[in-house]
């Protein structure tokens, strides 16, 4: 009995050691590997040909794909016409292999440099190859033809090949390959490209190395790849109780935390408050059952206490002897769901910004009815009448509803714009008397303009709106008086800024930005802040259309707005208007005439709206010009057709019309009456200038108008 017991005991002694053994094995391989992730994330990314083969050497999926790679970027980046690459033979420690891994400029004319590299033995101190493999480092020949190693000399001297350089393929001091170039001109050392070449060396070696520790490790295989099979950025490997075992090392690169810093934490005192019972719940469902979760997201701490978004999925492989854990891949989104944010919202205003255009279009024939009707209604009474009082009512009433509907279309970028060149600089100067009395005595207004500010294209009545409009905000967000900073810039907006801000083109801006100390705005409101008819004001203190508008101006002027705010200490508007290079125009601003001009000539009035069409035959007619009429453009040609065309002076016409339109009529009458003069009208211009339909500098008149503002606008055509 004594005797069987010492054979157990030695038994489960050797099991014991065997055992460990494994778990040696085991943590040795893990150790490689992580180790071996660690470094190919933290290599130098300053140098693009560096980044680009490491990335590519990282993804191959064999040695072959990878030097390949590497040998067609190294040639391209240097120009060096022939790139060739070597493997040590297994069999013969101390001879090399030619592989079929070359770059050849003109294949056919290096066929016989090519036959007798691959014939050639490369054995330590032969060649180029050779020489690396002796040496372990960079080799580097100014003159290949005069080195008496070289065995291709004198082919080599036939294609004009001067220099050369190789480089080896390490793994940790031993040399397993190595890639060598040719040059056309003789080259001295570049010290720089030998240190990308070393550093390109390693990572190549990596490359092999992961070969050689896959054929090594084949009991690790399996934990490996089940680990990284479903893995997006983050590696997570987690007890049941969710204490942490493992995390890739991409962690510090995300969240900010050394890989150590995790091990023994659990995993839960890092997700947010508001989303531990999601999580919590799901955790508990993936332990119920082997195999994956589904897909979900929440936020998790990052080291400098901000939180970011994570999403992923878990795979329960507890009751899986190899891994005996749960495994949790995720990625960082939370840039991803920011831009899906601002889609979202930009789809959401873009929308309401058409269904505002589109009813301040139909809302602007009406308009013009009214204002029409009421003009020839005060021209036909006398002021003392009693009905005078009520027309000049009807027609404010309708001046400002066609101000909100100007409004409208401005947020939803549909008005017409006239564009000219300016100083923002100068819009502010001649705006300051007006804003400090709208400001009032108990907000100091400061501004702080950049004197050598460049200059932009933009509407100078829209852009005079939007510093209204923002300074009425920032008053009215300062109920206890305070400072408004209007300020201007030149700004780049760069590659980064614009990443983040789907809609922003990288360019040279010119910024104006308006800034207060109120009492700033609250990330709910943040969200809404453009959505035309939004207000957190009281009833009847605002439309919610004034920054509505100023979005709507800035973005048809191809522009960017930004706010940014922070309760309790103010917010800051920023607009940035793309800058232009040609000198500022003179902008004359002139009174409106109260005289109506009256004329003789013929007018051809083209209008599908009723009212707007008797309205507009009554009243020219009355001021003397004898007036055709017509509901679209192809009854307006027929007119023409019929016996009008050498009489008609000018053609008035709407844009959008069943039938046939107002540009296609107008392009129609150019070849009947080429004489002709045109005046287009229209509610909103989207389908027209926006899309192409007009051009700009045509004579154009925006509806609403007053019968007033028609009369000038034809007196003024027929008269250029």
């Amino acid at each position: 009995m004594t005797g069987q017991s010492s054979i157990l005991e030695q038994e489960c002694e050797r099991l014991k050691a065997a055992v460990e053994t494994e778990r040696r094995i085991r943590l040795e391989a893990e150790a490689i590997a992580e180790q071996f992730l660690l470094e190919l994330r933290n290599q130098k990314r300053g140098l693009e040909l560096l980044q680009a083969i490491t990335v590519a050497a990282n993804e191959a999926v064999s040695i072959e794909e990878a030097m390949q790679i590497a040998v067609d970027k190294i040639c391209a980046f240097t120009g060096w016409p022939v790139g060739q690459a070597y493997l040590r033979e297994q069999k013969a420690a101390d001879e090399l292999v030619c592989l079929p891994i070359r770059h050849l400029e003109h294949g056919r004319r290096f066929k016989e440099f090519r036959i007798l590299t691959e014939r050639t033995r490369f054995t330590a101190g032969v060649g180029i190859p050779g020489q690396v493999l002796r040496a372990g480092k960079p080799i580097w020949v100014a003159d290949i033809c005069a080195d008496q190693s070289f065995p291709q000399a004198d082919v080599a001297r036939a294609f004009g090949l001067k220099s050369g350089f190789g480089f080896p393929l390490l793994i940790g001091s031993k040399v397993v390959g190595v890639v060598e170039f040719f040059s056309r001109d003789s080259q001295e050392p570049d010290a720089d490209l030998l240190q990308i070449m070393t550093q390109l060396g390693t990572q190549l070696g990596r490359v092999i190395e992961r070969q050689f520790i896959g054929q090594a490790l084949q009991h690790s295989e399996v934990y490996f790849r089940r680990l990284t099979e479903s893995s997006l950025d983050l590696i997570t490997i987690l007890r049941p109780d969710g204490t942490i075992l493992y995390e890739s090392s991409s962690v510090e690169q995300i969240l900010g935390y050394k890989p150590e810093e995790y091990t023994g934490r659990n995993v839960f005192e890092f997700v947010h408050p508001e989303d531990l019972p999601h999580v919590t719940q799901i955790f508990g469902d993936a332990l119920q059952k082997q195999g994956n979760t589904p897909q979900f997201s929440f936020r998790f701490r990052h080291k400098n206490g901000s939180w970011r978004i994570l999403e992923g999925v878990g795979n329960n492989l507890v009751n899986d002897p190899t891994v005996a854990a749960i495994v949790f891949n995720s990625r960082d989104v939370t840039e991803r769901r920011g831009l899906e944010q601002q889609f979202l919202q930009a789809q959401k205003v873009q929308a309401i910004g058409q269904l505002a255009a589109g009813v301040a279009h139909d809302f602007n024939n009406i308009l013009t009815a009214i204002l029409g009707y009421s003009d020839m209604m005060l021209m036909r009474i006398r002021p003392e009448d009693p009905l005078y009082s009520s027309g000049t009512g009807i027609k404010q009433a309708a001046i400002r509803a066609a101000a909100l509907t100007r409004q409208l279309l401005a947020f939803g970028r549909k008005q017409m714009l006239e564009p000219r060149v300016l100083s923002l600089n100068t819009s502010i100067a001649e705006m300051d008397k007006m804003l400090r009395r709208l400001l009032g005595e108990d907000v100091r207004l400061v501004t702080i303009p950049n004197p050598n500010l460049g200059r932009v294209k933009a509407d100078p009545g829209q852009i005079e709106q939007v510093i209204l409009n923002l300074a009425v905000n920032a008053r009215d967000a300062m109920p206890k008086g305070g400072k408004l900073t209007i300020e201007t810039d030149n700004v780049t907006l760069d590659e980064e800024y614009a990443r983040h801000r789907a809609e922003v083109i990288p360019g040279d801006y010119v910024m104006l930005a308006v800034s207060d100390n109120g009492t700033g705005i609250p990330p709910e409101v943040l969200i809404r802040l453009f959505e035309p008819f939004f207000t957190t004001k009281e009833m009847g203190k605002g439309t919610g259309l004034g920054l509505a508008t100023c979005h709507g101006i800035v973005k048809q002027s191809r522009g960017h707005i930004a706010v940014y705010s922070e309760i309790g200490q103010g917010t800051t508007f920023k607009v940035y208007l793309p800058r232009v290079d040609d000198p500022a125009e003179v902008i004359k601003k002139s009174d409106d005439p109260q005289e109506i001009p009256r004329g003789s000539e013929t007018v051809l009035l083209v209008e599908d709206e009723p009212m707007l069409r008797e309205l507009g035959m009554m009243f020219l007619t009355e001021l003397g010009y004898n007036v055709l009429a017509a509901p679209n453009g192809r009854q307006a040609l027929n007119l023409v057709y019929a016996k009008y065309s050498k009489q008609i002076d000018i053609l008035v016409t709407d844009v959008v019309m069943p039938e046939m339109g107002g540009k296609d009529l107008a392009e129609a009458m150019q070849s009947v009456s080429p004489h002709t003069r045109v005046l287009f009208c229209s509610g909103y211009t989207e389908d027209t200038v926006a899309n192409g339909g007009l051009s700009q500098g045509v004579n154009f008149l925006a509806k609403p108008y007053t019968v007033g503002m028609l009369a000038r606008k034809v007196r003024q055509i027929l008269d250029s």
